[in-house]
């Protein structure tokens, strides 16, 4: 299993404090916010919006997959946006990795991260999460061990209207795409990736396995070919 100090709760005092403009932004202490522990889960995702809190916390669609997710048995779901500028440069100048509003985990203790990818521009917004979490941007350079591995990342994917019109521009970024609408699909992907990680699976062979669920891309699984067209390796 990963190492404990890496899954920890970031330091939130010495990060959040009355230099931060809006602190709220980063509580995670709204009506509605679930805490679910940590130690019980067999499967942790993070929901994430890359846009401040303001924007983010209001999007219903992401609001409505938070609930679903916490529902499903062994499952805990939490949040995480992109933080302002001030908290971005604390982050970089304290080294600590970006972390999820409830548990204060850092992003990349999660099991699966999910970004919404609503408009093109948003593109640019999760790269700098990625980044701040300490995570490679480039679905290639994550490790291809179990994510029970000490060396385990998160499975990183994206959905919303962007990822589902046209996914290929961001493709290089995201072990998988779930395209159409999460809340039927979201439910099926967890429970893939729960058997998965109890079964010991690589992060090469779990991808195999999501790429059976109707409305799941796979891109390390596709090629381009000669006339620019994307294909099965």
């Amino acid at each position: 299993m990963p190492p404990a100090a890496a899954t920890a709760p970031v330091p939130f005092r010495k990060l959040v404090d009355r230099g931060i403009s809006k602190p709220g932004r980063y509580l995670g202490q709204e009506r509605g916010a679930l805490h679910q522990p940590w130690e019980q889960a067999s499967l942790r995702w993070c929901l994430t919006y890359p846009e401040l809190y303001e924007v983010g916390a209001s999007n219903l669609g992401h609001v409505i997959l938070y609930g679903i997710l916490n529902r499903l048995p062994g499952q805990l779901c939490d949040r995480a946006y992109l933080p302002a500028a001030d908290l971005a440069a604390r982050l970089r100048q304290q080294g600590v990795p970006l972390f999820a509003v409830e548990s204060r985990r850092p992003l990349k203790a999660f099991d699966v991260l999910g970004f919404s990818l609503s408009y093109e521009l948003g593109a640019t917004n999760i790269l700098e999460m990625l980044d701040l979490s300490g995570l490679p941007l480039w679905a290639r350079q994550r490790a291809d061990v179990p994510l029970d591995h000490p060396q385990a990342q998160p499975l990183v994917f994206a959905g919303g209207q962007t990822a589902t019109s046209n996914p290929e521009p961001y493709a290089a970024f995201f072990d998988f795409m779930a395209l159409g609408d999460g809340e039927e699909l979201l439910p099926e992907i967890g429970l893939v990736v729960q058997e998965g990680k109890a079964a010991g699976l690589s992060r090469s062979a779990l991808l195999r396995d999501l790429a059976q669920v109707p409305g799941v891309y796979v891109p390390s699984l596709y090629q381009r070919n000669n006339d620019g067209r994307v294909v099965p390796r």
